[in-house]
């Protein structure tokens, strides 16, 4: 990409050759800033930091393969996120969500990599511009639940989020309901992130979809969002949370319009 590219070249062990990962010099930046800037509204908010990531990273990488590259990224992020809440994490949570999940988030991913790209570009613009009202109608339920509502609450969650992302927002009024909030919420989601993209980067793996170069690029990314977990945990404990949701929803509608177009111009 470009006419002067970086190169992060790591060895292949079974041809002995050079896997170039490919930056040119403005793409680097406006990678770092977005890897940066979403895990700092992603450790704010708890939720969308990979959504935001992959609308970001959709005009650079290519619609298909932002899925798994994000994925990869988001086990780094979640993993620091993770540590910087650790003592949030509501394990019992997360036993609960993670342990029901998994098989669906399979059946999911695995159904995402025979998808042709047009159905992939409307299967992400469609989910993001749902999310925003259905994030808003679900918050305003004020309802509890047990381990067995958010057993059941992972099934469409499993199924939602091995093919895209931003599926912890309609998670997230089943474990309010549960008594998780600041930055015990934060922190459960987050160990439910790291286990999340984990398993999906583990199926995107044994796929053609996750190569050597892409799972490399993903990496790189994760390392870039580091920073970001700190910052928002400052910001978390600091200011209120209303400006940051406001900013996300826009954020995520523009990403919906752009998917839809790619899916337009498929056609």
């Amino acid at each position: 990409m470009g006419a002067s590219p970086f190169f992060f070249c790591i060895d292949c062990r079974q041809n002995k050759s050079k896997t170039p990962v490919d930056f040119d010099l403005v793409t680097l930046l406006l990678v770092i800033a977005a890897a940066f800037g979403t895990a700092v509204f992603h450790s704010v908010g708890g939720f969308a930091g990979g959504l935001l990531l992959a609308i970001c990273l959709a005009p650079i990488l290519g619609v298909k393969e932002t899925v798994p590259v994000t994925a990869t990224a988001m086990i780094v992020s979640n993993v620091t996120r993770t540590w910087v809440f650790r003592h949030a994490v509501d394990w019992r949570a997360f036993g609960a969500v993670f342990g029901c999940a998994v098989p669906f988030i399979v059946l999911s991913a695995v159904i995402y990599i025979s998808l042709p790209v047009t159905v992939v570009a409307l299967l992400l613009g469609t989910f993001l511009i749902a999310s925003v009202p259905l994030r808003r109608t679900m918050e305003k339920r004020n309802f509890r639940v047990g381990l067995k509502g958010l057993a059941a609450a992972a099934v469409p969650y499993g199924l939602i989020s091995g093919s895209t992302f931003g599926a912890g927002m309609m998670l997230a009024p089943f474990l309010l309901g549960f008594g998780l909030a600041g930055e015990y919420l934060i922190g459960t989601v987050a160990a439910l992130g790291f286990g999340l993209n984990l398993t999906k980067s583990l199926v995107f793996g044994f796929s053609p979809l996750l190569g050597q170069t892409l799972l490399l690029k993903g990496v790189l990314i994760g390392l870039c969002t580091i920073p970001g977990a700190y910052v928002g945990r400052w910001i978390v404990r600091k200011t209120p949370l209303r400006i940051h949701s406001l900013f996300m929803e826009g954020f995520i509608l523009c990403g919906a319009a752009y998917f839809l177009w790619k899916f337009a111009e498929g056609l």
